[in-house]
């Protein structure tokens, strides 16, 4: 199912993690940054909690934010809720919180798109796939929600719990899914591969298999014209004027 959203635009703009160039990332300020800049849709990564909480944060553990390899998965939400989401690198002004999805989800404006990435580091791992799939239902966002993940079999699960939903196979050459056919396990809607490593036999390919294909992450100028000469259907970046 490809959400009608996808084709209101020729380049669908994604906010990769919110805004990162200006925000602290998968945190509530970069988010609403990026509706302010009026971004088509947002993209994000869920951990889930020790207590069963889906969370906002790219990796598994702290290691960023606190210095420490503590996973969040050890931790229940309560405990998780205290900790300054802007990083030890930062900057940022504002002290930050590890967002839950449904804190996101219930700022997500009506012509928003959202794009919610599974993390996953072992094939068979699972966990998190109901728990999406109830959000995404309870939140009436079958019309304009992604889910999307490197796991072929967690996208695979998701089919088999809603096949309404729209899933992508996110791919990079370096990861442990690296080969694109892995496409015919996890049966996606929509292919989300590295901006980098992207070939135009690579896209044809794609096309020819009718996946609608999106570009990461793009940041630079040059990467942007290598999006233009492809061809693809839509980018994620941390800087949306880049896209301009």
């Amino acid at each position: 199912m490809i959400p009608p959203i996808l084709n209101t635009v020729k380049l669908f703009v994604y906010g990769h993690r919110g805004v990162p160039a200006l925000t602290p990332e998968n945190t509530l300020c970069s988010f609403q940054k990026a509706f302010e800049l009026k971004v088509d849709g947002i993209e994000l990564d869920v951990q889930i909690t020790k207590d069963g909480i889906l969370v906002v944060h790219h990796d598994p553990h702290l290691e960023r934010l606190t210095g420490k390899q503590t996973l969040i998965s050890s931790l229940e939400y309560e405990e998780l809720s205290s900790i300054d989401a802007r990083g030890k690198e930062s900057d940022f002004k504002i002290v930050q919180r590890i967002p839950t999805l449904d804190d996101v989800l219930e700022i997500l404006p009506k012509n928003t798109a959202i794009n919610i990435e599974i993390k996953s580091q072992q094939l068979f791992s699972e966990g998190m796939e109901k728990p999406v799939v109830q959000a995404i239902l309870r939140y009436e966002l079958l019309d304009r929600a992604i889910v999307s993940s490197f796991n072929p079999l967690r996208l695979r699960k998701i089919k088999r719990l809603n096949d309404k939903i729209t899933t992508a196979q996110l791919w990079d050459e370096e990861d442990q899914f690296s080969s694109i056919w892995w496409i015919y396990i996890s049966r996606p809607d929509l292919f989300h591969g590295n901006i980098d490593q992207f070939n135009g036999r690579m896209i044809s390919d794609l096309k020819a298999l009718e996946l609608k294909i999106y570009a990461y992450t793009v940041n630079t100028n040059e990467q942007f014209e290598k999006v233009k000469r492809l061809n693809v259907d839509g980018v994620f970046t941390d800087d949306p004027s880049i896209c301009k």
